[in-house]
């Protein structure tokens, strides 16, 4: 096998890789790597890079068919290592349609690690690697795996698990250790109108600060664990994009702007919620799933004895009469469509606590030289 170019952080010399062939600079990185997706193999390039929202990003190109006419795939790799009381992270992200020969996959390669490198304020990471960006797709099936990674706190360790009913309960002292800035949060809540369970959003911004859209401050705030958990039961999740959807530069320079000042005074269940705000400003994407799973029951007539039921209440409904639901979006979403229009609602400013906040984002640092970046 050609000497691996171990130097230059790449292997653009080799034609072949197995699990026991491959150059010392890489088998680290390869070891994590097939400790996590061992389905990719028959490598045929690696390379490890940094970029401005985490230092041990990587790509491989390997060849997963002989017979195919486009047997060479690309994978993008992120690596985040433990941090706190948060286990490692590694994924590989396939990117879109396989290639018909080695050079234009590594071509291509090449290209995408320039893209996630650009740290220019208005760019999308996400829309350069996500294979469905301009497909409509389900929420879940955009908001999932590999590109976010759902957490519920407390789920391995009861002692973390948060019971907060009414305002009595306990809150862990170290939550703050089980989330990172710009995280995604949702806690469980029973409507004691209806007796629907939903679920409250907010976005994590560190240091016991969450910013949250809600109908009891009918406003953009910043809140603490305590009253962000306030009156509110059980399950708590975290979503954690692990590649940007927006600089995150911009997305606390949105929230910044936000608080105060976006849909003051405007909240409506259906069409501006909780969970429309927090997937706006961290994924760009003003759609609520939640809203969109129970648009049938939000849009059934009301029985006031007994709930939800379909008898003549004289149109009455939880929305209080025919309008459109989840801005009259349906059930899909395409995510570069979403992301120009949700940008378009923010402006942005800086202030100490913009700085602030970014300054609490955690971005991975790269390994030892003398390890692989990725591991």
């Amino acid at each position: 096998m050609p000497k691996c170019k171990a130097n230059e952080n790449s292997c653009y010399n080799s034609t072949d890789y197995s699990w026991q062939d491959y150059c010392s600079y890489h088998e680290k990185c390869l070891s994590k790597l097939r400790e996590y997706y061992s389905s990719i193999n028959n490598i045929k390039e690696i390379a490890t890079f940094e970029t401005y929202f985490n230092g041990n990003c990587g790509y491989v190109v390997n060849k997963f068919s002989s017979t195919s006419e486009y047997p060479y795939k690309i994978w993008i790799v992120i690596y985040e290592p433990a941090y706190r009381s948060i286990g490692e992270n590694l994924v590989a992200i396939e990117y879109k349609a396989p290639y018909r020969s080695l050079s234009g996959a590594s071509s291509k390669a090449r290209r995408i690690k320039n893209k996630l490198q650009d740290n220019d304020f208005h760019a999308t990471p996400m829309l350069k690697i996500h294979p469905e960006a301009k497909n409509w797709k389900y929420f879940y099936n955009v908001i999932t795996s590999p590109y976010v990674i759902k957490k519920e706190v407390g789920s391995s360790d009861s002692t973390h698990f948060v019971f907060f009913i009414h305002g009595s309960g306990t809150i862990p002292s170290d939550l703050d250790r089980h989330f990172k800035p710009l995280d995604v949060v949702k806690i469980r809540e029973v409507s004691l109108l209806s007796g629907m369970r939903y679920y409250h959003f907010g976005v994590f911004l560190g240091n016991n600060e969450i910013v949250n859209f809600s109908r009891g401050s009918n406003g953009v705030r910043l809140t603490n664990w305590r009253n962000f958990l306030q009156d509110r039961v059980g399950e708590l999740y975290r979503y954690h994009p692990m590649i940007p959807f927006k600089n995150p530069r911009k997305i606390v320079k949105q929230i910044n702007w936000a608080v105060w000042k976006f849909w003051e005074d405007k909240y409506l269940l259906w069409d501006r919620n909780c969970e429309h705000f927090a997937n706006m400003i961290v994924y760009g994407i003003n759609f609520s799933e939640q809203v969109e799973d129970n648009k049938a029951l939000l849009t059934a007539p009301i029985d006031i004895t007994r709930g939800i039921l379909a008898i003549p209440t004289f149109g009455l409904t939880l929305i209080g009469g025919p309008c459109t639901v989840n801005n009259g979006k349906g059930s899909t979403i395409k995510l570069v469509n979403e992301m120009r229009e949700s940008n378009d609602k923010f402006g942005w400013t800086t202030s100490d606590r913009s700085e602030r906040w970014q300054n609490q984002i955690v971005v991975p640092p790269k390994q030892s030289e003398r390890d692989c970046r990725i591991m």
